[in-house]
């Protein structure tokens, strides 16, 4: 990969993909004052981390949209092994020089923004009057990881590509076996007794393995 340097006044460690990376990094980065919109971005930014996806991919569930949890929770899977098999392949460092300490996690694809274009992409396929409304908030979150110090520019992009490719791929595949998958989501129905609730965890494990059969057959 070929990286591009910035000017001498930068640390060496800094590896921009060229001039683009670096000017839209430090512009972005150069809004960040330290007041108010830098607390509501670092709560912007926990919105697409790999907690708050369990958490909303629950409520998913809990709150009866059983299919769109089953099949978010196989994107959200195969879309991380994609982002930290790429992370750790490439091995980009974190910028040095945008006033943060760097993570030790390599930067390439931003996670964080991975997670929120793969949940807009998933929701918009069965929901497409939140579109807007998901693809916004998927952008405040990738623009906050460089709002905060924490990416490059292209690894908003690249993150964005994997979240939205891999949420494309399972989704349609989905929706071919649709009825299936709509069975599976619906057997057993919600449970209306604590032993039901304590099986809960159990029970969605077991019909995402049946969903992710269901398009694996499906394909063969």
């Amino acid at each position: 990969m070929l990286l591009f340097l910035p000017p001498v006044h930068s640390p060496i460690a800094a590896a921009y993909l060229g001039g683009f990376d670096y000017n839209a990094t430090h512009f972005i980065r150069g809004l960040n004052d330290g007041g108010f919109l830098n607390t509501l971005f670092w709560w912007v930014t926990f919105t697409g981390s790999i907690t708050f996806m369990v958490l909303i991919t629950i409520a998913l569930y809990l709150a009866g949209a059983r299919k769109e949890a089953l099949v978010f929770a196989l994107v959200f899977i195969i879309a991380n092994a994609v982002a930290f098999g790429l992370k750790y392949t490439i091995a980009r460092p974190r910028p040095s020089d945008l006033g943060v300490p760097p993570e030790a996690q390599p930067a390439f694809p931003s996670g964080h923004t991975t997670n929120a274009f793969a949940f807009a992409t998933t929701l918009s396929a069965y929901h497409r009057k939140f579109s807007v409304v998901m693809f916004a908030w998927a952008l405040l979150v990738a623009f906050s990881r460089v709002y905060l110090g924490l990416h490059y520019v292209t690894d908003l992009i690249g993150g964005a590509l994997v979240g939205i490719s891999i949420s494309i791929i399972v989704t349609r595949a989905a929706k071919r076996v649709d009825g299936e998958v709509t069975s599976i989501a619906n057997t057993p129905p919600p449970p209306t007794t604590w032993q039901g609730f304590v099986k809960l965890p159990l029970t969605f494990i077991t019909q995402l393995l049946r969903v992710a059969y269901a398009l694996i057959r499906r394909r063969e």
